[in-house]
């Protein structure tokens, strides 16, 4: 972080902490220092993600919703940190339970639209996949990524760039990993995929 940038964070969080230490505007200032520290800032920014998670897992019997979704957000800019640093357990373990918590959230969005816990879902299970791989769990990330394109397979043909991307990288890391692990890609997760783009495509 620049010298500005920490000057801007202190005067932030000078200001909330005096209101309320434990907001979850504290921890999501906490969230955000923490992810934009460097690989080489490791610790520093382990120790504002441990705060951050902290206040997150207080604000859970009364403020939920906010709460996890804060702790997923946390536990996946975690992973991807420790992804940046080549900690392939850590990143896991991050990854893992940032899957679960918007796993959890996705199953619990009835009556709205799903597309941000989906998509969000669809980035902590990239995640998920590059630590596997990482860790050389080649088959546990075959699999992971192959649930990340079920996932993100909703916005197939649909006018969503960031879902596009993520679900067109996913796809080239599935039949990579498929075929590192001698295994052949699950036609009846990529054909409806094909068809919905051709389909969409057409419409154009």
């Amino acid at each position: 972080m620049t010298d500005n940038t920490d000057e801007e964070y202190a005067l932030r969080l000078s200001y909330l902490e005096k209101t309320d230490p434990n907001s979850l505007a504290v921890a999501r200032l906490y969230l955000e220092m923490a992810s934009n520290h460097r690989p080489d800032q490791r610790e520093e920014a382990l120790a504002l993600f441990d705060a951050a998670d902290a206040i997150f897992a207080l604000h859970l019997p009364t403020a939920r919703d906010a709460a996890v979704a804060g702790l997923a957000l946390s536990l996946n800019n975690r992973a991807a940190l420790e992804i940046e640093a080549g900690e392939w357990d850590w990143a896991v373990d991050a990854a893992c339970q940032a899957v679960e918590l918007r796993q959890d959230r996705l199953r619990n969005c009835v009556g709205r639209k799903d597309d941000k816990e989906r998509l969000d879902l669809g980035y902590s299970l990239a995640a998920l996949v590059l630590a596997l791989q990482g860790a050389g769990k080649l088959d546990l990330a075959r699999d992971a990524a192959c649930d990340a394109v079920k996932v993100l397979g909703a916005f197939a043909g649909m006018r969503n760039q960031d879902a596009f991307v993520l679900l067109t990288k996913l796809i080239c890391i599935y039949a990579d990993l498929c075929n590192r692990t001698g295994q052949l890609p699950d036609a009846n997760v990529l054909l409806p995929l094909a068809k919905a783009f051709y389909t969409a495509r057409g419409k154009s």
